[in-house]
């Protein structure tokens, strides 16, 4: 008798769930299946965009993701199993993921936005705020900077899409500027003829473009002079650290005089 009620209840069972279950299994293997097409046609479509190498995979991966979670509470709805509590559960993971890693979300949102819009790109010279120097990766958290000294500077993006943005592309024109104090009596024609020859000899130096030399200041029995060599991003560097020694030979052919600095005693 026990036995018959046993048989029974699996019969029972099997009616009342075994078209449900039949249902659920077709439709996680078909939606599986279309899922599978679907994220391949997505990816195809990123690819003719030319989307970046570094968001590819994630966008894909993304709807390939969501598209099997979605899928996963209509199979549960078609068996019968109430979705509410897991739609909850699921939301709770993701406010819980969301506060532990809202730093490094906001650097990964900040990454796909500068891979998407391109502010900068690999190769340029970038200044963001006190740190300068060409972009070596630009990665889905951070940016690397090279600095002239081999220096690799790691910047979190979200730090970068807070601040502003120096970008100095390697064919851009670009002035490179020197300052330096002088004795506040130097005649400024003979400063200006000095400054005119240090620019000239500058291997880098664009055509075309005025000679820059203004002064900027009055320090104590001092003139403070910007001199400035238009030249490209690809040389900024080169050009900034010639400058510098052009300009020493120059005033030493001059017989300028360097203002002494001011120190505390």
């Amino acid at each position: 008798m026990e036995e018959k009620t046993y048989i029974d209840h699996l019969v029972g069972f099997g009616w009342e769930y075994g078209p449900k279950i039949l249902t659920a299994l077709a439709l996680l293997v078909g939606g599986l299946w279309v899922i599978k097409r679907i994220t391949r046609v997505f990816d195809g479509f990123l690819r003719a965009r030319n989307v970046d190498d570094s968001l590819r995979p994630f966008f894909a991966s993304l709807v390939d993701v969501g598209m099997k979670v979605a899928l996963l509470l209509v199979v549960a709805s078609t068996i019968g199993l109430e979705t509410t509590s897991f739609i909850a559960i699921f939301s709770a993971i993701a406010f819980s993921v969301g506060l532990a890693l809202q730093g490094s979300l906001g650097n990964f949102a900040s990454g796909v936005l500068i891979l998407l819009f391109r502010p900068y790109k690999v190769g340029d010279m970038i200044a963001v705020e006190d740190k300068m120097g060409k972009v070596a990766e630009i990665q889905i958290f951070n940016t690397v900077l090279l600095t002239p000294q081999g220096k690799r500077i790691i910047i979190p993006n979200g730090k970068i899409t807070e601040a502003a943005i120096e970008n100095i592309g390697e064919m851009s024109e670009v002035r490179t500027d020197v300052i330096i104090q002088v004795k506040d009596y130097t005649p400024i024609p003979t400063l200006r003829t000095a400054a005119a020859e240090a620019i000239m000899r500058c291997p880098h130096r664009l055509e075309g473009h005025p000679i820059f030399v203004e002064i900027s200041g009055f320090p104590r029995d001092a003139m403070q002079v910007e001199v400035g060599c238009w030249t490209t991003g690809a040389y900024y560097w080169d050009t900034f650290y010639f400058l510098h020694e052009s300009m020493k030979i120059a005033i030493d052919d001059h017989g300028i005089e360097l203002a002494q600095e001011d120190r505390d005693d």
